[in-house]
């Protein structure tokens, strides 16, 4: 087969001038010019739109594949082991732990807010000027190789979510007051599950109470299902740590007997109530993009708190109101 050669003059700017090409295109030159400019204009038209919304549709359906991850039980570990070391240092040194409002664990250093300020921690502890913060690298936590008691500080703590800074920890009894998570619906009930998880899973909340009103398995999958009436009953009683989890502000005498268990200083419950209020403590909203606007603690995303592997059942206030209960108990609004 003979090769057909193209010599580069052929190919030079003179031979695709107008002039070189109007034997082929004229009369029609102008024509089909604008004829090929109108194709790529409505061509982009169409284009850039499905590109830019596929773009935005997959940034905001976190909701959508967000529990089919599952979470790496070594991060379990790494803030069971940090809680030990916190908790056991001050054991050796003597030091009261005043106790955790915000624990943030980073790649290489943990800060803890506490609920009141202490200047001298115990090593290897750095403190801020103020006493509110305590830090550490996780290097020297390691290397301490301290571990305390932590049964009875850390019962109602749950990850939030993650930013630059690290992973954010909360202790929901220490908000001394309810909780709220609004938002997108969908989203809302993707942050209760992860509350739930963890407070079923995690070594440190293992002897913790676990309820729930107004919510459907299907929605959250843990916790007793228990009336109203039980429920502020169990917050009241402080007989034991626990998380309460409402789909809705309750009426206002059983809204007014929660607050007043959860002001007080001794106060072992967490309550979550799944909708907005202007009297919560702490006032998250959950996005479908996978963030959480949570107020004090910053915009944290809520998507990388992964649901572990395998949920043991939780540990329920009541194991009989746990088997009893069939359906949920509707709370009346405010």
């Amino acid at each position: 087969m003979t090769a057909l050669a193209l010599s580069p003059s052929a190919l030079s700017p003179s031979a695709l001038s107008p002039s070189a090409l109007s034997p082929f295109v004229h009369p029609f030159g102008n024509l089909a010019l604008t004829i090929a400019v109108l194709l790529v204009v409505v061509t982009l038209a169409f284009t850039v739109p499905l590109v830019v919304g596929a773009r935005k549709e997959r940034s905001t359906v976190a909701v959508d594949w967000a529990d089919q991850v599952r979470a790496d039980p070594a991060s379990t570990w790494t803030v069971d082991r940090v809680l030990r070391a916190l908790i056991g240092s001050c054991e050796r040194e003597r030091v009261v732990f005043p106790g955790m409002v915000r624990l943030v664990v980073g790649l290489d250093r943990v800060d803890v807010d506490l609920v009141s300020p202490t200047v001298a921690p115990p090593a290897p502890w750095s403190t801020t000027v103020d006493g509110r913060t305590w830090s550490a690298s996780l290097a020297a936590l390691h290397a301490d190789g301290v571990a305390g008691d932590r049964s009875g500080h850390f019962a109602t703590t749950v990850a939030l979510g993650s930013s630059s800074d690290g992973r954010t920890h909360v202790e929901l009894a220490h908000a001394h007051g309810p909780v709220t998570v609004s938002g997108d619906r969908a989203a809302v009930l993707a942050v209760a599950r992860r509350i739930t998880d963890q407070l079923a899973t995690s070594p440190w909340s293992s002897a913790t109470a676990l309820a729930t009103v107004g919510l459907t398995h299907d929605e959250v999958a843990l916790g007793a299902v228990l009336s109203l009436d039980d429920a502020v009953a169990r917050v009241v009683e402080n007989a034991r740590p626990g998380v309460l989890l409402l789909a809705d502000v309750p009426g206002r005498d059983a809204w007014a007997a929660l607050r007043a268990a959860l002001e007080r200083p001794d106060s072992l419950w967490g309550v979550v109530v799944l909708t907005s209020s202007t009297e919560a403590r702490w006032s998250f909203t959950a996005r479908r993009d996978g963030l959480l606007e949570a107020g004090p603690f910053g915009e944290l995303r809520w998507v990388d708190v992964a649901l572990s592997a395998t949920a043991r059942p939780a540990t329920t206030p009541d194991a009989d109101a746990a088997a009893t209960a069939t359906t949920p108990t509707a709370v009346s609004t405010r």
